[in-house]
């Protein structure tokens, strides 16, 4: 089995006369995928939070995403004297519904840090982090992501 040789073949560029009013022409994109496309609106996000999502807003583009989900995010910082671990307690800014999927990793590029998510609650979680090395710590940032029910 060998590998193949692609060509690039110029696609005819659209012309004004090929687009009514209100409308955008896209001769080359599959039908079923412009159709998901026209269906999109506009939503915006504001702050760590994002804007409530219904199934209205944009239909058929968010297969499998829960609705009425929400996001936070940021970045927190342990600080204290030299340790090789330690542990960060936050609290969400917006109560969760239900518990919430919690992801971190560390943001200060320092390959020797593992980062673990324990305790997590409605409310907040607890973020375990150690230096695999034994190397103490004064401050280790950690990056991390709450999502779930509103």
């Amino acid at each position: 089995m060998g590998y193949k040789t692609f060509a690039y073949n110029a696609k005819s560029p659209v012309k004004s006369e090929d687009i009514g009013p209100g409308q955008i022409g896209i001769q080359h994109l599959n039908p079923g995928l412009f159709l998901e496309i026209q269906l999109v609106k506009t939503h915006t996000h504001t702050g760590v939070d994002s804007q409530k999502l219904t199934s209205d807003a944009t239909p058929y583009m968010v297969r499998g995403y829960k609705l009425e989900e929400r996001e936070e995010r940021g970045t927190a910082t342990w600080t204290g004297s030299a340790s090789p671990s330690g542990s960060i307690v936050l609290t969400f800014g917006n109560k969760f519904s239900e518990i919430p999927t919690v992801i971190a990793t560390p943001a200060g590029g320092d390959a020797n840090i593992q980062v673990v998510v324990g305790s997590v609650s409605a409310t907040g979680v607890t973020i375990y982090w150690k230096d695999d090395t034994g190397a103490n710590q004064t401050s280790v940032p950690i990056n991390w992501l709450a999502k779930g029910r509103m």
